[in-house]
């Protein structure tokens, strides 16, 4: 049978099978209380409506009111006709202070159960208010873990510390129990087929970015649910310090956090729902993945999981929801961003036919926010390949794809490690044309190139931890780095056939992208990064630390290549770093900032 009832009577209610309370004791719940359902007659008022009449309580009147605004609900489970009692509580100005009534002649017991199940609590954090003894222990039997009291622990509801509630003076909790009441309803009236409610629902989920606007409701999820948190990684309780545990995590460049505001015909959830999820060699981790139960059957945390590609995710004990199961398309809900939530629901965010993208971090920290936007980008970035980083945002790379290798090039690339599929790229074309190319090859400031001698082939090439170093002349930096036999072969060929360069002069860099640029079709949008300028010590001391020269040359060598192109348009990402902790280091910046990147270009297409 499991958990029986806890009792709060001062009666003698049979032989008790749990925890009664007499008038000498404080009533004790089995859990803090969520949910309140009251019997009428003889109850919430005196006398009984159908046999001359009822004495209304406004005690009890003002007992509802004050539980609402402490978020913990109020139902009714009382045997009289519905109508009538509509009618008087409508009068009274209470009715919508009620949520999921049940009101007709049947046992009560199989009522509460239904009524409990429909608004979606456990029967521990639900008390029921009966003046019958039999309805009492029909309901404890029927229902393990419910609390139920006689009318004798009314008087006593607003100063028990099992109902202090959360504060809730805009009544938000009430207002989402009568729109989920307003759903069920609706559901009845479908049938009972919950895809088929569903999809006529107008299910809309937001995603909002900017989480750091709304970090009090990011740690309530992550701290306060439960069935659906499917990580279940838990801040401290402490406001500031559980602020300052997550906030490295949200502002880091290689993640993606999110809060999931949902909205359909019967009204607005609010946010709902939280994800942080970490991008490592392209690799992509939640390390937060949190729902309220407000949205319980409506299918959002499957969408979002689809939505975010099936990320890696590692679920940490019992949740209600399977995303494993990939039968149902959930093609009844749309993807908005956060802009929207006030437009016409009818207006879809901007479209874009097709997006080309190649670049690094700058670009691949905005794609994300694309999928709202596009369903055909096409990426290349950087990733590591056998120790090797292939650094796709070095010209040098996008030229020779471009252009084509010679059987003898591709055979000195390949003892570097490099294949000939590496060198084949999806640039836009006549042929192959998209709607918005990004571009950005902010590797030419910083990643050293080299040239075989014999076959004129440039490609880049470093080991991580030396983006600078001449691995050709500094045997001391080989073995600093510690490299592995394979990294050491690569180097000896290095030594034996090729030569050492690092950097471009403008002229080179010009020609460079104008010869990029120009085989992009007119017809195609392009944007192309310019180099935050300002590593973090800047800010600390900016004489000591000027601005750094390579991008400073790579600046102004992009916007003297771009001055003939209609097409192409520059994002500036100085002018989103203005002090310390916007960026990470001279490459990097925080989170929040790429999303403003992303909303320049929205707005200019």
């Amino acid at each position: 049978m499991g958990k029986r009832a806890t009792f709060a009577s001062t009666e003698e209610l049979g032989p008790p099978a749990c925890i009664i309370a007499t008038a000498a004791t404080v009533p004790s719940f089995a859990e803090d209380i969520r949910l309140i359902i009251w019997d009428l007659d003889e109850t919430f008022w005196s006398g009984t409506l159908t046999e001359g009449g009822i004495g209304y309580i406004d005690a009890h009147h003002d007992i509802v009111t004050e539980l609402a605004k402490r978020g913990i609900m109020s139902s009714i489970c009382s045997k009289n006709d519905f109508a009538d009692i509509e009618a008087l509580l409508q009068e009274k100005g209470l009715w919508d202070s009620f949520i999921f009534p049940s009101i007709n002649w049947k046992p009560k017991a199989p009522r509460i159960a239904q009524q409990i199940a429909d608004i979606g609590l456990r029967a521990p954090t639900v008390l029921f208010i009966d003046d019958n003894p039999q309805n009492l222990q029909q309901a404890a039997d029927h229902i393990p873990g419910l609390n139920i009291a006689t009318p004798d622990v009314i008087a006593g509801l607003l100063s028990h510390p099992q109902l202090k509630g959360k504060a809730d003076p805009d009544l938000t909790r009430l207002k989402q129990y009568k729109n989920n009441e307003k759903k069920h309803v609706a559901q009845s009236e479908a049938g009972g087929d919950n895809i088929a409610f569903l999809r006529k629902s107008d299910v809309r989920v937001y995603f909002e970015y900017e989480v750091e606007k709304h970090f009090d409701r990011v740690i309530e999820l992550i701290n306060r649910t439960n069935q659906l948190n499917f990580t279940k990684a838990r801040l401290p309780e402490d406001f500031e310090a559980a602020k300052n545990e997550i906030l490295p995590l949200i502002r880091h460049t290689g993640t993606t956090a999110g809060l999931i505001r949902v909205v359909d015909r019967f009204g607005d959830y609010g946010f709902v729902g939280f994800f942080a999820m970490t991008d490592f060699n392209h690799t992509k981790t939640l390390k937060h993945f949190c729902f309220s139960c407000r949205t319980l059957n409506m299918y959002i945390e499957h969408f979002v999981y689809n939505y975010l590609n099936r990320p890696e995710l590692e679920v940490v004990g019992e949740v209600l929801s399977d995303l494993g199961d990939t039968s149902t398309s959930y093609d009844w809900i749309r993807a908005l961003p956060i802009s929207q939530i006030e437009d016409d629901t009818s207006t879809p965010p901007v479209q874009i036919e097709s997006m080309y993208v190649r670049g690094g971090c700058d670009l691949s920290a905005l794609m994300h926010y694309f999928t709202l936007n596009c369903k055909n980008i096409t990426t290349e970035f950087n990733y590591l390949k056998d120790w090797q980083p292939l650094r796709l945002d070095h010209s040098s790379f996008l030229l020779n794809a471009l252009n084509g290798l010679t059987r003898e090039q591709i055979a000195a690339a390949q003892t570097l490690g490099y294949q000939p599929e590496d060198f084949i790229t999806a640039f836009p074309t006549t042929d192959r044309p998209v709607s918005v190319c990004l571009l950005s090859f902010w590797a030419d400031t910083d990643i050293p190139y080299y040239r075989h001698k014999a076959t004129g082939l440039e490609v880049p090439y470093f080991v991580v931890g030396a983006a600078k170093e001449d691995m050709i002349a500094d045997e001391a930096a080989v073995d600093r780095l510690g490299t592995n036999e394979i990294q050491r072969a690569r180097i000896d060929c290095l030594k034996d056939g090729w030569e050492y360069h690092y950097g471009f002069s403008h002229e080179e860099m010009v020609a460079r992208y104008k010869g990029i640029l120009g085989r992009i079709p007119a017809s195609t949008r392009v944007f192309m990064t310019v180099a935050n300028e300002r590593h973090p010590a800047y800010f600390l001391d900016a004489e000591a630390y000027p601005r750094d020269p390579n991008h400073i040359a790579y600046n102004r060598a992009l916007r003297e290549a771009v001055s003939g192109f209609q097409n192409v348009r520059l994002l500036d990402l100085n002018k989103h770093v203005n002090k310390v902790d916007d960026i990470l280091d001279l490459n990097h910046l925080r989170r929040d900032l790429y999303f403003k990147v992303y909303e320049e270009i929205i707005e200019n297409l």
